[in-house]
C-alpha cells in the first residue's frame, strides 16, 4: 500500500513570477496539485516545469486537450520545459474568481538511472454564465537527464510575468510501504 504525505504548500498572497519547491524529501514519486491563474492579458496559458534549474532544451511533452465541441493534440520536443498544465485562466478572463486546476505526477524523481517522466491532467472550467470554453488537458512528458530531481520550478510558459495572487501549489510525496 502506498502512503501520501504533504511536503509543502505555497499560497500566493501576492502575484509571483514562479513557484519553486526545493526540499523534496525521500519518496518514491512526487505529486503536485495546484490551482492557478496567470497575469497574462490574453486568453489561457500553459504552466511549465523545470527541474534542477535546467533551462536547456532537454524536455518533451505530448498532450491531448479538448472542449465540449473540439479536440486537438500536440507534441513538443527539445523545449526548455515540460508541461505541468494545459490551459490555465488568465487575468483577462472573467469572472476573476475562476482558477484552473492541475495534478502532476513526477515519477521516480530520485532514480539516477533513468530520465524523469511526468503525467498531468489539468482543467479550466471557464464561466458558464459568460459562455467561456472549458478545457481539459491530459499529457505526459520527460526530462532528458538521469540526474535525480532536487528542485522543481513552476512558471507560466507563454511569456506572462507570473501567477496571480490566490494561486496555490502543494507538493506531495508518495512512498511504497
Amino acid at each position: 500500500m502506498a502512503a501520501i504525505e504533504a511536503i509543502a504548500t505555497t499560497y500566493l498572497e501576492a502575484d509571483a513570477a514562479s513557484v519553486t519547491f526545493s526540499s523534496l524529501g525521500s519518496y518514491t514519486h512526487l505529486q503536485l496539485r495546484f490551482s492557478a491563474r496567470t497575469v497574462r492579458t490574453s486568453d489561457l496559458e500553459t504552466v511549465g516545469i523545470r527541474f534542477n534549474s535546467d533551462t536547456g532544451n532537454n524536455y518533451a511533452t505530448a498532450r491531448i486537450y479538448g472542449t465540449a465541441s473540439s479536440a486537438a493534440s500536440g507534441v513538443e520536443a527539445s523545449t526548455s520545459r515540460v508541461y505541468g498544465a494545459g490551459q490555465m485562466p488568465t487575468a483577462s478572463m472573467f469572472p476573476r474568481t475562476i482558477y484552473g486546476q492541475s495534478v502532476v505526477d513526477i515519477l521516480d524523481y530520485a532514480n539516477a538511472n533513468k530520465n524523469t517522466s511526468v503525467m498531468f491532467h489539468s482543467a479550466e472550467v471557464g464561466s458558464i454564465a459568460s459562455g467561456d470554453t472549458a478545457y481539459n488537458t491530459f499529457g505526459g512528458g520527460a526530462w532528458d537527464s538521469t540526474a535525480a530531481v532536487t528542485s522543481i520550478l513552476l512558471y507560466p510558459a507563454n511569456g506572462s510575468s507570473g501567477f496571480l495572487r490566490g494561486s496555490s501549489f502543494t507538493l506531495y510525496g508518495l512512498k511504497n510501504s
